[in-house]
């Protein structure tokens, strides 16, 4: 640190102090209390605030340390058994894509559960949405040509929904007085955070590359009518 700064500040303070001590002794006890209190509440909300932001740091460290633990599992087998051409097996360097999208890791948190039943389907899980964020950043930054890595993006996006559909097959219905949580509420809700987020990112891309790139082709991304049995298919074999 610069000797020269450090004087600067020493001087600031002594006459921020010094103005200060004046005001006080000007100051009717009143005012000098209220002073007092204001001090005291505001050191309390610092501290507060330091507390919690605390618990956020060490709350995300511990579920990004739970993804790492299950991608490293990952690593240690073959090949995954996809028909998706960009997914090949868990990723070397780590999720590093994943958690740069919070609510897609938020997602993958909420399911953490059902890694007890299938983990290899979670697994799976994690490696796709790591990619299909992938996927999303490179085309924002150009280094993926729109009109080629859309379609990619648009099949991870399903490879997703149908490890997120699968997942009611192999999950217990109930056991909420085991593992506090009710198994396929908590499906259901993240089913439809993860619909609407992806349908978010769509848009983003369709923006992106229709007006920014001038890409006048985009693949159709709205439901047709021949997928509306095909949704309910989907559905129908959880009940």
């Amino acid at each position: 640190m610069d000797l020269r700064n450090v004087k600067v500040e020493i001087l600031f303070f002594i006459f921020l102090f010094a103005v200060i001590f004046f005001q006080l002794q000007q100051a009717e006890m009143k005012t000098v209390v209220s002073m007092l209190l204001i001090t005291l509440w505001g050191g309390a909300l610092w501290y507060y605030l330091q507390y919690r932001s605390k618990q956020e740091a060490t709350k995300k460290e511990s579920t990004e340390r739970v993804l790492d633990q299950e991608n490293k599992k990952k690593q240690g087998a073959p090949e995954m058994n996809t028909s998706n051409y960009y997914v090949k097996a868990a990723p070397k360097k780590g999720l590093g894509y994943l958690k740069k999208n919070e609510a897609l890791q938020k997602i993958a948190m909420d399911l953490v559960f059902t890694k007890t039943f299938d983990e290899q389907k979670y697994q799976d899980l994690l490696v796709y949405m790591n990619n299909f964020q992938k996927v999303y950043m490179y085309i924002l930054a150009e280094r993926y040509d729109c009109t080629s890595y859309v379609p990619t993006f648009l099949d991870l996006r399903e490879n997703i929904l149908e490890l997120l559909y699968q997942f009611y097959l192999v999950v217990p219905k109930t056991f909420k007085h085991i593992y506090g949580v009710e198994p396929y509420t908590t499906l259901e809700k993240n089913i439809e955070n993860f619909l609407k987020l992806s349908r978010r990112m769509i848009e983003v891309l369709e923006n992106f590359c229709r007006m920014d790139l001038k890409k006048h082709y985009f693949p159709m991304t709205q439901p047709m009518p021949f997928d509306a049995p095909r949704e309910k298919e989907k559905r129908n074999m959880v009940i």
